[in-house]
């Protein structure tokens, strides 16, 4: 008696704590014009613990043992929030990166932990990545979304059980390092004493099934809808409906920098097809024609006039759509010269 006493006196103190802490809180700060369309490109979302610092999650975390419960997922808390925010950010007036384009440019730039099968992105390095370099030298954009996930809990309490999502999304500027919008959210929900028929074998089932998947998930796409509604826009550009010009890869004739006596440079870019592509070496000899010879692959060539003279000069290809929207990126490697 004593012992089912103690164990019952306890539940009420935490139940007591569990109904006073399901209040949903959002912060926002906006500083730019969402109706303004600009290219962003979603970064990977990571988890961090109490003190802000990147944690390691468990890929099982999804995934529970509660038989008859709760369903299987195959995502971790950051892959799944940061579907979640891809989709929303349809609604907004922001001309988003494909997210398939910005993991291929990571993976493609070093930005992987070594020795890992499958590819692990190496979020610390990515993180501490400038805004600007992210833009200029990896992909298009003019901002760059950071997202963490700070809560992700499922709590088991007897007669109650509660779920709780919390997350932060910074959008900054590659321009100016400026922060153009930051948004603080975290959430709850309940299932049980508070939520829910009365009975008592309603009383034991229904906190179980608050160890559901589908509840924490469709809280979690609660408090991302929420999160973002301040870029939340109704007229949204007819143009945004598609994605923007994308360069999978890109490459030129002469890996070793030099371009010989009286030779010539070509280049070719893998990409969207049905685009305006062209092609620029340094900031001198630019904007000169690629044609496209079958869908979304593109060659063309330089030939240096006996006047040219330039010394490791940056190749740069892009690609732009009939809406004006221009995806630019350097080919990787050394710059070219021609003496």
């Amino acid at each position: 008696m004593r012992k089912d006493t103690f164990v019952c006196g306890c539940v009420g103190l935490l139940l007591a704590g569990v109904l006073t802490g399901c209040a949903g809180s959002y912060k926002h700060t906006l500083s730019f014009n969402p109706s303004e369309p600009i290219r962003i490109a979603v970064l990977p979302f990571a988890q961090v613990d109490e003190n802000g610092k990147l944690t390691r999650v468990d890929e099982n975390l999804l995934i529970d043992n509660v038989v008859l419960v709760s369903s299987k997922l195959k995502q971790t808390p950051a892959q799944f929030v940061q579907t979640e925010v891809q989709s929303e950010l349809s609604k907004a007036s922001l001309d988003v990166v494909t997210p398939a384009i910005v993991e291929a440019a990571f993976v493609h730039n070093g930005y992987t932990v070594p020795e890992t099968k499958p590819v692990e992105l190496d979020l610390a390095k990515i993180f501490a990545a400038p805004p600007q370099e992210i833009c200029t030298k990896l992909l298009s954009c003019d901002a760059v979304l950071y997202g963490t996930i700070t809560r992700w809990d499922r709590s088991y309490y007897g007669v109650q059980s509660v779920s709780t999502v919390g997350l932060t999304l910074k959008l900054v500027s590659a321009h100016n390092n400026k922060v153009l919008f930051e948004t603080t959210a975290e959430d709850s929900d309940s299932r049980g004493i508070t939520k829910g028929p009365t009975g008592f074998s309603n009383l034991v089932l229904e906190p179980l099934k608050g160890l559901d998947n589908a509840i924490i998930t469709a809280l979690a796409d609660d408090v991302v809808e929420n999160a973002l509604k301040p870029l939340n826009r109704r007229s949204r550009p007819e143009f945004l409906s598609a994605a923007p010009p994308a360069i999978v890869a890109a490459a030129h004739t002469a890996p070793g920098g030099a371009i010989a006596q009286g030779g010539r440079l070509a280049v070719i870019v893998l990409g969207s097809p049905s685009q305006t592509a062209s092609f620029s070496v340094g900031n001198r000899i630019v904007d000169i024609p690629l044609v496209e010879r079958s869908p979304g692959h593109y060659v063309g060539e330089y030939i240096p006039l006996p006047t040219d003279r330039f010394q490791n000069q940056q190749v740069s290809v892009s690609l732009q759509d009939e809406a004006g929207r221009t995806t630019r990126q350097p080919i990787a490697g050394n710059g070219v010269s021609y003496r």
